[in-house]
Protein backbone atom coordinates (compact mmCIF):
# COMPACT_ATOMS: atom_id res chain seq x y z
CA UNK A 1 0.00 0.00 0.00
CA UNK A 2 1.78 3.05 -1.26
CA UNK A 3 -0.27 5.76 -1.10
CA UNK A 4 -1.61 7.59 2.68
CA UNK A 5 -5.46 7.46 2.74
CA UNK A 6 -8.24 6.28 5.12
CA UNK A 7 -7.61 2.29 5.13
CA UNK A 8 -3.72 3.40 6.06
CA UNK A 9 -4.50 5.57 8.78
CA UNK A 10 -6.55 2.96 10.29
CA UNK A 11 -4.26 0.29 9.48
CA UNK A 12 -1.64 2.27 11.30
CA UNK A 13 -3.93 3.18 14.24
CA UNK A 14 -4.33 -0.54 14.76
CA UNK A 15 -0.55 -1.34 14.50
CA UNK A 16 0.09 1.16 17.42
CA UNK A 17 -2.57 -0.01 19.85
CA UNK A 18 -2.43 -3.81 19.28
CA UNK A 19 -0.37 -6.28 20.46
CA UNK A 20 -2.13 -9.26 18.77
CA UNK A 21 -1.81 -8.16 15.41
CA UNK A 22 1.43 -11.01 15.52
CA UNK A 23 -0.45 -13.84 16.54
CA UNK A 24 -2.48 -14.55 13.66
CA UNK A 25 -5.21 -17.14 16.24
CA UNK A 26 -6.37 -13.76 17.25
CA UNK A 27 -9.29 -11.99 15.74
CA UNK A 28 -8.88 -8.50 15.39
CA UNK A 29 -12.18 -6.46 15.67
CA UNK A 30 -12.50 -2.78 15.70
CA UNK A 31 -15.73 -0.26 14.78
CA UNK A 32 -13.71 2.77 12.66
CA UNK A 33 -16.42 4.95 13.68
CA UNK A 34 -15.09 4.16 17.91
CA UNK A 35 -11.77 4.60 16.91
CA UNK A 36 -12.65 8.00 16.15
CA UNK A 37 -14.90 8.36 19.01
CA UNK A 38 -12.80 6.89 21.96
CA UNK A 39 -9.83 7.60 20.87
CA UNK A 40 -9.91 10.81 19.18
CA UNK A 41 -8.35 9.80 16.07
CA UNK A 42 -8.44 12.72 13.40
CA UNK A 43 -8.89 9.94 10.52
CA UNK A 44 -11.52 12.26 8.38
CA UNK A 45 -9.57 15.76 8.63
CA UNK A 46 -13.05 17.72 9.60
CA UNK A 47 -14.86 16.54 6.29
CA UNK A 48 -18.55 15.67 6.47
CA UNK A 49 -20.72 12.92 7.43
CA UNK A 50 -21.18 12.01 4.16
CA UNK A 51 -17.53 12.26 3.16
CA UNK A 52 -17.36 9.82 6.52
CA UNK A 53 -19.80 7.06 5.38
CA UNK A 54 -18.09 7.11 1.77
CA UNK A 55 -14.98 6.21 3.58
CA UNK A 56 -16.87 3.45 5.67
CA UNK A 57 -17.55 2.17 2.65
CA UNK A 58 -14.38 2.08 0.90
CA UNK A 59 -13.32 0.14 4.12
CA UNK A 60 -15.63 -2.42 3.66
CA UNK A 61 -14.53 -2.98 -0.04
CA UNK A 62 -10.97 -2.60 1.31
CA UNK A 63 -8.88 -6.24 0.94
CA UNK A 64 -7.51 -5.16 4.28
CA UNK A 65 -10.67 -5.51 6.28
CA UNK A 66 -13.43 -8.02 6.03
CA UNK A 67 -17.18 -7.11 7.70
CA UNK A 68 -19.13 -9.77 9.12
CA UNK A 69 -22.95 -8.63 10.57
CA UNK A 70 -21.55 -4.72 10.79
CA UNK A 71 -18.10 -5.68 12.33
CA UNK A 72 -14.86 -5.13 11.31
CA UNK A 73 -12.15 -7.61 11.06
CA UNK A 74 -8.11 -7.26 9.64
CA UNK A 75 -7.97 -9.61 6.82
CA UNK A 76 -4.77 -11.33 6.56
CA UNK A 77 -3.63 -9.27 3.84
CA UNK A 78 -4.33 -5.94 6.45
CA UNK A 79 -1.92 -7.84 8.50
CA UNK A 80 0.57 -8.76 6.19
CA UNK A 81 0.26 -4.75 5.88
CA UNK A 82 0.56 -3.96 9.12
CA UNK A 83 3.62 -6.57 9.96
CA UNK A 84 5.24 -4.72 7.03
CA UNK A 85 4.89 -1.79 8.15
CA UNK A 86 6.37 -3.17 11.63
CA UNK A 87 9.31 -4.43 9.34
CA UNK A 88 9.92 -0.90 8.28
CA UNK A 89 10.50 0.40 11.40
CA UNK A 90 12.51 -2.07 12.64
CA UNK A 91 14.82 -1.77 9.49
CA UNK A 92 14.66 2.31 9.89
CA UNK A 93 15.77 2.08 13.53
CA UNK A 94 19.64 -0.07 11.79
CA UNK A 95 20.26 -1.40 15.20
CA UNK A 96 22.64 -4.51 13.98
CA UNK A 97 23.18 -7.08 17.04
CA UNK A 98 25.78 -8.57 14.37
CA UNK A 99 23.53 -11.34 13.66
CA UNK A 100 22.34 -12.39 9.84
CA UNK A 101 18.33 -13.49 9.76
CA UNK A 102 18.32 -16.20 6.92
CA UNK A 103 15.38 -17.88 5.58
CA UNK A 104 16.15 -20.90 3.16
CA UNK A 105 13.52 -23.10 1.42
CA UNK A 106 13.26 -25.71 -1.08
CA UNK A 107 9.85 -24.95 -3.47
CA UNK A 108 9.65 -28.19 -6.00
CA UNK A 109 9.94 -27.15 -9.55
CA UNK A 110 6.00 -27.79 -10.09
CA UNK A 111 5.51 -25.20 -7.62
CA UNK A 112 7.74 -22.82 -8.91
CA UNK A 113 4.87 -19.66 -8.94
CA UNK A 114 5.03 -19.99 -5.11
CA UNK A 115 9.31 -19.83 -5.16
CA UNK A 116 9.03 -16.85 -7.28
CA UNK A 117 6.52 -15.19 -4.45
CA UNK A 118 8.47 -15.82 -1.73
CA UNK A 119 11.65 -14.56 -3.71
CA UNK A 120 9.50 -11.20 -4.44
CA UNK A 121 7.93 -10.65 -1.28
CA UNK A 122 11.76 -11.28 0.62
CA UNK A 123 12.70 -8.92 -1.53
CA UNK A 124 10.62 -6.33 -0.88
CA UNK A 125 10.43 -6.86 2.52
CA UNK A 126 14.48 -6.17 2.49
CA UNK A 127 15.99 -9.44 1.90
CA UNK A 128 19.26 -9.55 -0.28
CA UNK A 129 19.89 -13.25 -2.12
CA UNK A 130 22.92 -14.85 -0.57
CA UNK A 131 22.09 -18.14 -2.68
CA UNK A 132 19.24 -18.63 -5.17
CA UNK A 133 17.09 -20.27 -1.58
CA UNK A 134 18.64 -18.46 0.94
CA UNK A 135 18.29 -14.96 1.53
CA UNK A 136 19.45 -12.39 4.31
CA UNK A 137 18.99 -9.26 6.26
CA UNK A 138 20.66 -8.10 9.50
CA UNK A 139 17.89 -7.35 11.31
CA UNK A 140 15.99 -8.53 14.30
CA UNK A 141 12.40 -9.26 12.51
CA UNK A 142 12.49 -12.89 13.58
CA UNK A 143 8.63 -12.84 15.14
CA UNK A 144 7.05 -10.61 12.16
CA UNK A 145 9.00 -13.15 9.63
CA UNK A 146 7.67 -15.90 11.33
CA UNK A 147 3.53 -14.20 11.40
CA UNK A 148 4.14 -13.40 7.13
CA UNK A 149 5.55 -17.17 6.80
CA UNK A 150 2.55 -18.27 8.70
CA UNK A 151 -0.02 -15.89 6.73
CA UNK A 152 1.88 -16.86 3.30
CA UNK A 153 2.81 -20.50 3.80
CA UNK A 154 -1.04 -21.48 4.19
CA UNK A 155 -0.84 -22.35 0.17
CA UNK A 156 3.03 -23.11 0.28
CA UNK A 157 4.29 -26.51 -1.10
CA UNK A 158 8.03 -27.17 0.05
CA UNK A 159 10.23 -26.52 3.23
CA UNK A 160 10.64 -23.33 4.46
CA UNK A 161 13.03 -22.29 7.44
CA UNK A 162 14.34 -19.57 9.04
CA UNK A 163 17.79 -19.34 10.64
CA UNK A 164 19.11 -16.57 12.89
CA UNK A 165 23.28 -16.83 12.07
CA UNK A 166 26.18 -15.69 14.21
CA UNK A 167 28.89 -15.61 12.10
CA UNK A 168 29.17 -15.01 8.31
CA UNK A 169 32.89 -15.62 6.98
CA UNK A 170 33.25 -12.96 3.91
CA UNK A 171 29.87 -10.60 4.83
CA UNK A 172 31.60 -7.41 3.92
CA UNK A 173 29.83 -7.53 0.34
CA UNK A 174 26.60 -8.09 2.34
CA UNK A 175 27.15 -5.36 5.08
CA UNK A 176 27.44 -2.85 2.33
CA UNK A 177 24.43 -3.70 0.94
CA UNK A 178 22.92 -2.72 4.02
CA UNK A 179 24.59 0.06 4.98
CA UNK A 180 23.09 3.79 3.44
CA UNK A 181 25.72 5.19 0.87
CA UNK A 182 26.87 8.48 1.47
CA UNK A 183 25.59 11.06 -0.88
CA UNK A 184 28.73 13.00 -2.22
CA UNK A 185 28.71 16.62 -3.71
CA UNK A 186 30.86 17.81 -6.16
Amino acid sequence: MKEKSFTYDILMFLKNKSQDLLEISVMVIFDPKELVRQYGVNLYGGYSKNYMYRRMHNIKRSPYFAVKNNVFYISNKGRIEIIRSIIEDKKRAKKWDGKWRAVIFDVPEAKRYQRNFLRKELKLIGFRELQHSIWIIPYDIEKELLCLLKLWRSDFSGDIRFLVIEKMIDDNDFKELFTPQKSTTV
